[in-house]
């Protein structure tokens, strides 16, 4: 595998994506891959071409403003557009030091799209990606943990960040959601020591900040933006286990009794409440073994595949029905693979974040050494002849473009 993202990103990208740092860890990176990412005129861009709010928060103080404080709202304007951004309320909120968000902006601004699609791949868990904007002199967010490690890349100005060590170890999400922000009680003694990690990051400089560990920025004498790169959701035994447990719902004889109701009032009566969680506690142990677990880890598969991002497709242009013929430059975009199968009958089955596609024969075998080799060589419909009849090639090129395992050569 080739580390076309990481290697923008860390140092040794072969092992931060077996073994991540366990303490928060700065590197200074070429810069200009990085900066690429989002500007101060991207932010402008978007909201000019309008940002539906699901998409937008924005924190003043260390607390969220009310969505009606910078959308259209109940003002005269067309209706679709009422939960729309206004950039002049927008503003307004960045002249009064608030910090704006732009949440899984990898799903709709495609430079952060691409690299989180190709970092996805390389380690091997679905990339999200959010947009920050800090004015100068202000800070983002107070002291607070992520349930997951995260990337904080500087895009541009500069930003000052303390690190402090974890006040809960391996934070699951329902604790992150609950405590994300330590009160001032927690936090007290923590803020008498010298914090684990106090730097001011630069273009093209990169923080790694590890799971659970506090983490606070404020924007130095100039706008910030930078991009936080995570993995969500985070795998951990206690995800695994709660999905094991979740497959106890099925039509089983032998999961009849999990679906008994408690009796009415036993949570008054903590005697018997004790002895039904007890009972419990041993029909859980005699039911997870007989849980099929093949199945079980096939279904999980799926279910996290669709976590993935899609692939990068070009529908306007493919219901033009943009020509293709057999000299027509395409490159794979591995990426946009999940994984790929060989079925008994010895088809290569092609799993991508939203469907799949099967081959056969020699396409499927061009097509397995091409993923193989990670490679962004060019090839056409051509390469794969005499093998392959022509008009069969062109046919298999033309059905990989349209489900994106292929672009068109640039």
């Amino acid at each position: 595998m080739h580390y076309r993202a990481l290697s923008k990103i860390v140092p040794f990208p072969r092992e931060f994506a077996t073994s991540p740092p366990t303490r928060p860890e700065v590197w200074s990176m070429p810069a200009e891959p990085l900066t690429a990412l989002l500007g101060l005129d991207d932010f402008d861009r978007m909201l000019q071409d309008g940002v539906p709010a699901g998409v937008l928060r924005v924190v003043r103080a260390g607390e969220e403003v009310p969505p009606a404080e910078y959308t259209w709202g109940e003002r005269p304007i067309e209706r679709p557009f009422a939960e729309v951004v206004r950039p002049g309320a927008v503003t307004r909120l960045l002249d009064g030091g608030a910090t704006v968000v732009l949440d899984a902006i990898h799903r709709f601004w495609r430079p952060i799209g691409d690299l989180g699609r190709r970092l996805a791949y390389e380690v091997g868990l679905p990339a999200s990606a959010t947009g920050f904007l800090t004015p100068a002199g202000h800070p983002g967010f107070p002291f607070h943990h992520d349930e997951g490690g995260n990337l904080l890349i500087q895009t541009v100005g500069s930003k000052t960040w303390e690190v402090r060590e974890p006040l809960i170890r391996d934070p699951l999400p329902h604790e992150t959601l609950r405590r994300s922000v330590p009160t001032e009680r927690q936090l007290e003694p923590e803020l008498r020591r010298p914090p684990a990690l106090r730097t001011t990051l630069h273009p093209g400089d990169v923080l790694w900040i590890p799971r659970g560990w506090l983490h606070s920025g404020t924007a130095t004498d100039e706008p910030s933006v930078h991009v936080s790169l995570g993995f969500v959701p985070m795998l951990t035994r206690y995800w695994l286990a709660g999905k094991l447990v979740e497959r106890l719902d099925a039509q089983r004889p032998e999961f009849a009794g999990l679906r008994r109701e408690l009796p009415w009032g036993v949570m008054r009566r903590p005697g018997e409440l004790a002895e039904i969680v007890s009972e419990v506690v041993k029909e859980l142990a005699e039911a997870l073994p007989l849980l099929d677990t093949p199945a079980v880890s096939a279904d999980l598969s799926t279910q996290l595949r669709r976590s993935f991002l899609e692939p990068p497709r070009t529908p306007a242009a493919t219901a033009a029905g943009a020509r293709i013929d057999a000299d027509t430059r395409v490159v794979t975009v591995t990426e946009s693979l999940f994984a790929t199968h060989r079925l008994p009958d010895g088809r290569l089955r092609l799993l991508l974040a939203d469907s799949s596609l099967t081959l056969s024969g020699a396409a499927a075998d061009f097509l397995e050494a091409q993923c193989e080799r990670d490679s962004e060589e060019p090839w056409c419909a051509r390469d794969l002849t005499p093998d392959v009849a022509e008009a069969a090639a062109v046919s298999v090129v033309t059905t990989l473009l349209r489900a994106g395992v292929v672009r068109r050569q640039r």
